[in-house]
């Protein structure tokens, strides 16, 4: 294929159906401090980790270049030493994290758009002829990708940046700013003289014999990196892969990892760690071959590490759990529980209370807190009650709370709207709720969509959520509010906890209270009683560790985790 590299320069794999490919070499690249570009935060640990996760699978031969390292003499001699190493039957990684870009292209009439992609080094410097030499094109991995297939190997190219400017949903700029893996400029003509010819510019989907192409995102998006709970800022989709190549990824336990099978738990955790922004797109086999074709043979057990055991107003949806195909949706004040809530009642059965003491999710000491306008004297009782620390807006806050409005912000997300700061501890349980589900789907992805799209919903709107891969499986599904309330969805009254299906459907009508509502899916081998006894208890919020508690109590019955987060607003 002569591919697209970095339309949202991504994460390509490749395949063969016989098997039989053994883990060669790699090369893998990192670059977080740029001279004239924007800093990242979280490639060169992108890079560190991918080294690691090859290593466990058996590649020993790595070549690791990380920031200025990574300058171009030595990447195309880094590329030239795998091609010319590469035997018949050898697997070459390739994996790259760091700033792209578009740039003008090079062979007219090459792309539709008539720009081509790039991966920028370190001193690259859009104003200085030399400079702007510090990259490579996208024709460019072309090349060596088809060097080394023409050698009778295969590459496996892991790629984490973008070049498109659009995005799911819209970034509230009182909330924490993304930082994108992509810039825009206007270069100046550069010296650089390609490796690549005019026929490496021009894609294909068909012209690597081996090869598969799993995008970033599409050359239309931008991605950014997110904050992972015991990781720090990362690149979702390296993060992924990663994780995969531990054995997250391999749900049978065989030890083989099909395309359609990484695919699915890639798609999932980087959509899900992304808050719903990034969304991986697939080029390479049919689905048919992809649930067939095996990309890699683990040789090790999962080396995930456990985490810590621990981790709560309505949510403003009217909700009809039905099955496939969906029914009409009910009135809008039907209730969304056997039992709702009745405000001002204490229910003395709630496993609820933020209570002191409450251990913050694993990787992180605290959560933190800032208030808008210098306002955080305001929030001196919240510190008293639970596990923050109270930092400026600008210092990366896990949320920020605008007294003027009420608004609580979770990185560019709105996620509760009209909270006193005397209702702040449950969006903090929440916060700790999700970075442990976060950690416990990374283990075992549960596959879970929103449809049609993960855009802001506005009031009436209605949505479906779809939860796949059920087949045999119990299922428990409830909603966690932005405010930190709980609801069981499922399994009430008759519903038969363990699905015969494949697909489960659940759908929506926006109401108020408005924000994010969290759709948490978790399903296993064997019923989770303990975990739908907990919720049923649970009428309004719900403790975090007590959640936490009982699914590490499940961990040895196949569980799988998967969220999704519907945003709304007036």
């Amino acid at each position: 294929m002569k591919l697209r590299i970095l339309a949202a320069l991504s994460l390509a794999l490749v395949f063969q159906a016989s098997g039989g490919w053994a883990a060669s070499r790699a090369l893998v690249v990192g670059i977080d401090h740029y001279r004239h570009m924007p800093a990242l935060r979280g490639a060169v640990a992108d890079a560190r980790d991918i080294e690691q996760a090859l290593r466990g699978i058996g590649v020993a031969d790595v070549r690791l270049l990380l920031e200025g390292e990574a300058n171009r003499k030595a990447m195309l001699a880094a590329f030239e030493a795998l091609a010319g190493a590469t035997r018949a039957g050898d697997t070459v990684f390739i994996a790259i994290a760091g700033l792209g870009a578009q740039e003008p292209e090079r062979a007219r009439g090459s792309q539709p758009d008539a720009t081509e992609e790039v991966f920028l080094l370190q001193t690259f410097d859009p104003k200085n002829p030399d400079g702007a030499s510090e990259k490579i094109l996208g024709r460019e991995f072309n090349f060596y990708i088809h060097k080394i297939e023409a050698a009778g190997g295969r590459a496996v190219f892991v790629a984490d940046a973008c070049s498109g400017g659009g995005l799911a949903r819209g970034v509230d700029p009182r909330g924490a700013e993304p930082i994108y893996r992509c810039v825009a400029y206007t270069p100046v003509e550069d010296r650089l003289v390609s490796v690549a010819g005019r026929a490496d510019s021009f894609p294909s989907t068909s012209d690597f014999r081996r090869s598969l192409v799993l995008a970033a995102a599409d050359k239309h998006s931008r991605v950014a990196e997110v904050k992972i709970p015991g990781a720090g800022y990362r690149g979702g989709l390296s993060y992924a892969f990663a994780r995969a190549l531990e054995g997250a990824a391999d749900l049978k336990g065989d030890g083989r990892l099909t395309v359609g099978a990484l695919y699915d738990y890639i798609k999932q955790i980087a959509h899900q760690m992304s808050d719903q922004r990034q969304i991986v797109v697939l080029e390479g086999p049919s689905r048919e071959d992809a649930g067939r074709d095996v990309v890699v043979e683990l040789t090790r057990g999962i080396a995930i590490r456990p985490v810590e055991s621990g981790t709560g107003k309505d949510g403003g949806l009217t909700i009809s759990p039905v099955d496939q195909p969906l029914e009409a949706a009910p009135p809008a004040n039907r209730p969304i529980a056997d039992a709702p809530p009745v405000a001002g009642r204490p229910n003395p059965d709630a496993l609820a209370a933020p209570r002191p003491g409450l251990r913050p999710p694993a990787g992180r000491d605290t959560i933190k807190v800032a208030a808008l306008n210098g306002q955080n004297g305001l929030l001196a009782d919240l510190q008293r009650k639970s596990p923050v620390t109270l930092v400026a807006p600008n210092a990366n806050p896990d949320l920020v709370w605008d007294p003027r409005t009420n608004d609580v912000l979770e990185g560019a997300d709105v996620i509760a709207r009209n909270i006193a700061a005397s209702e702040l501890p449950g969006v903090v349980e929440r916060t700790i709720a999700l970075d442990r589900l976060k950690q416990r789907a990374a283990r075992g992805a549960q596959a879970i969509r929103l449809l049609p799209s993960d855009e802001l919903h506005t009031k009436g709107t209605r949505i479906e959520i779809e939860v796949e891969q059920l087949t045999d499986r119990y299922l428990v599904l409830f909603n966690l509010s932005g405010n930190g309330n709980v609801q069981l969805l499922y399994p009430l009254g008759s519903d038969p906890p363990k699905r015969s299906d494949p697909k489960y459907g659940v759908e929506f009508q926006v109401r108020e209270p408005y924000g994010a509502d969290l759709i948490i899916a978790i399903t296993a081998n064997q019923r989770l009683t303990e975990l739908e006894r907990l919720l049923r208890q649970s009428s309004r919020q719900i403790s975090p560790e007590r959640l936490s508690d009982v699914l590490s109590r499940e961990e040895s019955q196949g569980l799988r985790v998967g969220f999704v987060g519907l945003f709304t607003t007036p």
